[in-house]
């Protein structure tokens, strides 16, 4: 057990560990609660993890770890040769008071005055001395509560040839996974061949749960086709891989049965597609980093966890090293695991998951124990050492399946799973525009919830635009608010961070439009890191953008027995309640009810047209299923094929729009900007979105650790007949973040967001 406390606030993983009961893994701990002063004493030789300023990280394979905060001053920078950071030299064990005094060196410059203390070179030693190597530090930065601690920080002086730039960190090559073999028409057959009779029963569970998610890909996964044709995609093949692996190690194990699983579904090539395991392990660092130029700089510091006091550091610091190697490098290697998909999006999406590892996302060898990282401030370069905030595994793995008598399966595996929990209300038919991994982005964010750069923050990292002469409140779902340029013009602001809300946020969002309208000449609209939602929402706040109907994406969709239901339960429906419902051709915009009340899917107004649609929907979703097809001819989300305006005049906005988007804008993300552009209704200043390109069905697959799989269920195709799927939206105005952004607060993005509003209004002026 254990209770480990620094000034009076016990660490997050031993509060958890005793209301829970639990004994951490691999360790013996015994309890502590001086509020100065933290011990945790493992058994002798055990991987252990050490509680430090509230933190739980883990240390390497040490038979004592010992921290004490009682005369803790500023942080210690200390002076040390220019050497690589990957590669220390090694020295004889020398105590602090035998250290030689050590000369000053220049230190940032947000950094105070700093006691300078000397590193002894113990401190240096490989971790299989005995000792971590931090125990040697003499002085290290104070760790009040909720800090992270023992953070090291040692000069190189000016010269530094760790790392170089790289212009890319980033594969565009498909993964050699899938390759081989020309494209064909039609999904593959994977063979029900017997399990052979050397496989073990746990190879047998696994290669039937195998077979089950590669039938979900080739039976429901709505790209397919275009995937073999544009990335020679062979999912036979990649099954084929994975089912050799299987069989060629008997003591495969969960986790190895997972990272096979995740590599044929990054096969896909798409963001939709994911699958998540069940999984506590987590390692997270507090601060981002960004790339610019082929440079990578800090772009996000959690000063609750890292006080400027403790790592005088700031956004647009240059990052050149990771882990012992070049910042870039360390990206690449985790863009090599992910999709390589779209170029820009995998690049942001690998520097989020530098800092922060899960798991439950499928990350392999989650890091513990101190990381060394090298900033480049003020011209200085500085070595920093600082411990993974770790959570260790409270799940055990390689628990046996339950078999009831079903000993030699003779196939490989039951059909696949439908969609888990599928929605049975009018207007929710196919409407989940959204990254699957939504809910980790929420609790990444939740972590970190000023950090601007996470995907759906509320406020992200774009810079206030001018003077503000009104803003919501901070309660309010939307951030928004008018400000006053140079020239004595208003224009409005609002950030969209997801497509996640429901009546109540489309009403607020009615009602800052109603205000836009009457105070301000043009309107830009933040939707940067949008992870997508509903589309049905999205299309209630596209609504009020307009006072003209809006071109919406047509789909080709998947459709099985439960779509098929879902349509004639619908299409009964209707005819209960309505002596003629097929012949509602009725133009009445809206029901004689208050907004609140009235009938609405997700926000977007449930009207005689919009019934009529659906039922329409119904109709053709039951007559392509009735004639043999799973993969329909083109047609709409629920039937819409445009978005009518808002029911109430005063709630349209018609000025022009300013659409920021980037990289990190998925699905609905996705949809929004497309919708806009085709329409002809914003002007889009930005990065091209991610691609995310249909809509999202999850499946139930429930061995193995498995919490989640998701496919894409449709591919959307923009009015010009090209598909979003991997290609996203390509702003009208391209701009890409800059160094000079990160150092200065986003001077030049402000700038050039400003001028962009200065041309859409010019023709208005004129």
């Amino acid at each position: 057990m254990i209770a480990a406390r620094i000034a009076g606030k016990k660490s997050f993983a031993a509060t958890l560990a005793l209301a829970l009961g639990l004994a951490l893994p691999g360790a013996a701990w015994s309890q502590n609660y001086d509020v100065r002063d933290v011990s945790v004493t493992p058994d002798a030789g055990a991987r252990t993890g050490a509680a430090v300023a509230g933190t739980l990280t883990a240390s390497a394979v040490v038979p004592s770890l010992s921290f004490n905060s009682t005369n803790l001053s500023a942080p210690a920078v200390l002076a040390a040769p220019a050497v690589s950071a990957a590669a220390p030299a090694a020295a004889p064990a020398a105590t602090p008071a035998a250290a030689p005094a050590a000369a000053p060196v220049a230190a940032p410059a947000a950094a105070p005055a700093a006691a300078i203390a000397a590193l002894p070179s113990s401190s240096r030693a490989p971790a299989a001395s005995g000792r971590a190597e931090l125990d040697a530090v003499s002085r290290i930065a104070e760790e009040p509560a909720g800090k992270i601690g023992a953070v090291e920080i040692v000069s190189l002086g000016r010269d530094f040839d760790g790392a170089k730039p790289s212009a890319s960190a980033v594969p565009t090559a498909p993964l050699d996974f899938n390759r081989g073999g020309a494209p064909r028409s039609s999904h593959p057959v994977l063979a029900r061949a017997p399990v052979t009779a050397q496989a073990n029963a746990t190879q047998k569970r696994m290669l039937a749960s195998l077979y089950q998610v590669a039938s979900i890909f080739a039976e429901q996964y709505a790209p397919l086709d275009m995937k073999k044709e544009r990335f020679q995609l062979d999912l036979k093949r990649g099954y084929d891989a994975a089912k050799a692996a299987i069989l060629a190690d008997p003591g495969i194990t969960t986790r190895g049965y997972q990272d096979l699983l995740a590599k044929l579904v990054a096969s896909m090539r798409d963001y939709h597609v994911s699958i998540s395991f069940n999984s506590t392990e987590s390692s997270k660092l507090p601060f981002q980093v960004a790339q610019a130029g082929g440079r990578y700089y800090l772009a996000y510091v959690d000063r609750e966890k890292l006080p400027k006091e403790a790592f005088p550091f700031q956004m647009g610091d240059e990052v050149v090293s990771f882990g012992g190697q070049p910042t870039a490098a360390a990206v690449k290697a985790i863009a090599d695991k992910m999709t390589a998909n779209t170029p820009e999006t995998d690049q942001r999406m690998a520097e989020m998951f530098l800092t922060n590892r899960r798991r439950s996302r499928g990350d392999k060898d989650i890091p513990k124990g101190p990381v060394e990282i090298v900033i480049r401030s003020k011209g200085q370069f500085y070595k920093i050492r600082m411990p993974w905030d770790y959570t260790p595994e409270l799940l055990a793995q390689d628990v046996p399946l339950r078999n009831a008598g079903l000993l030699e399966p003779e196939g490989m595996g039951a059909a696949p799973a439908g969609p888990a929990g599928f929605l049975h209300s009018v207007g929710q038919a196919f409407s989940d525009a959204v990254h699957p991994l939504v809910d980790l982005f929420t609790d990444i964010r939740a972590e970190s919830s000023d950090n601007g750069f996470m995907i759906g923050a509320r406020k992200s990292f774009i810079p206030r635009l001018g003077q503000v002469l009104w803003q919501s409140d901070e309660d309010s779902h939307f951030h928004a608010y008018i400000f006053k340029t140079k020239d004595g013009r208003k224009m409005g602001f609002i950030r969209i961070a997801a497509y996640d809300g429901k009546n109540k946020e489309v009403q607020e969002f009615a009602r800052i439009m109603a205000k836009f309208q009457a105070e301000t000449d043009a309107l830009v609209i933040d939707q940067v890191n949008n992870p997508g939602g509903d589309v049905f929402y999205m299309y209630a706040l596209a609504s009020h953008l307009t006072d003209k109907p809006l071109l919406t994406p047509r789909h080709r969709m998947i459709i099985g027995e439960a779509e098929a239901q879902q349509s004639a339960d619908l299409l009964l429906k209707m005819l209960r309640d309505s002596k003629k419902p097929a012949a509602i051709e009725s133009k009445e915009k809206t029901p004689k009810k208050a907004d609140a009340e009235a009938p609405n899917a997700s926000g977007y107004p449930i009207t005689a047209k919009f019934l009529a649609l659906m039922i329409r929907s119904s109709q053709f979703i039951l007559k392509e299923f009735n004639a043999g097809k799973r993969y329909t001819d083109l047609t709409y989300v629920g039937g819409v094929d445009d978005i009518d305006p808002a029911p109430k005049e005063e709630e349209r906005y018609t000025k022009p729009i300013l659409l920021l988007t980037n990289a990190l804008d998925f699905s609905g993300g996705d949809f929004f900007p497309a919708i806009m552009q085709d329409s002809r209704r914003a002007t889009i200043l930005g990065v091209r979105t991610a691609g995310a390109g249909g809509i999202v069905k999850p499946y139930a697959v429930s061995q193995f650790g498995i919490a989640r799989l998701s496919a894409t269920g449709s591919l959307a195709q923009r009015a010009n007949g090209q598909p979003i799927e991997n290609l996203g939206v390509t702003p009208d105005i391209p701009y890409e973040m800059t160094a000079r952004d990160l150092r200065t607060g986003f001077a030049e993005y402000r700038w050039k967001i400003l001028k962009a509003l200065d041309a859409v209004t010019a023709p208005r002026l004129r």
